[in-house]
């Protein structure tokens, strides 16, 4: 775990929530689209939302931010305040951890591709829609959220991120 933590600033929080705007609309929007052709669909993919907050709880454990304000998991998920109820009183594990990251990646995978028949089914410009909203989300939440994090060494977003942002030659990393 990094020893320093990032104190989030009010400028990060509403960079965070600019980046939630494209987010909400493309979840929200996707939820009515599904929900059109039959409410189970909709009801299953919450589940596998629910279910991805549950895995992200577990990558919480030893966070620094646990409990507190958090970009976990793009932004999108709740595993933060998860956790503090679900494993209150488990430490950093490092194997539980990778378990829990690796079963969070694919049902956060799950999560965007379950609509895409459904939104094609209904009007096939509906999925560079839902995809362009989802680039937009990260274009905007990586740069300003994983950035600064004191967990993005460790998280698999934030591993991305350094990554991605090594590639493309620009930016700097406080964890640096």
């Amino acid at each position: 775990m990094e020893a320093n933590h990032y104190q989030w600033t009010t400028k990060d929080k509403c960079l965070y929530a600019a980046a939630m705007i494209p987010f909400v609309i493309g979840f929200a929007g996707t939820a009515y689209i599904l929900a059109t052709h039959s409410i189970v669909l909709t009801l299953l993919w919450l589940a596998f939302y629910l279910v991805t907050n549950v895995f992200q709880a577990g990558c919480c454990v030893g966070c620094p931010y646990r409990g507190k304000y958090c970009p976990a998991l793009c932004g999108v998920y709740l595993g933060n305040f998860i956790s503090t109820i679900l494993y209150k009183d488990r430490q950093f594990d490092q194997a539980f951890f990778e378990r829990n990251a690796q079963l969070g990646e694919l049902l956060l995978l799950v999560c965007v591709v379950f609509p895409l028949y459904w939104l094609f089914r209904t009007a096939w410009y509906l999925v560079p829609i839902y995809l362009l909203l989802i680039g937009l989300h990260f274009v905007v939440f990586m740069p300003t959220q994983c950035e600064k994090c004191a967990y993005n060494t460790t998280c698999p977003g934030g591993q991305t991120w350094l990554s991605c942002r090594q590639k493309l030659g620009f930016g700097s990393s406080l964890n640096e």
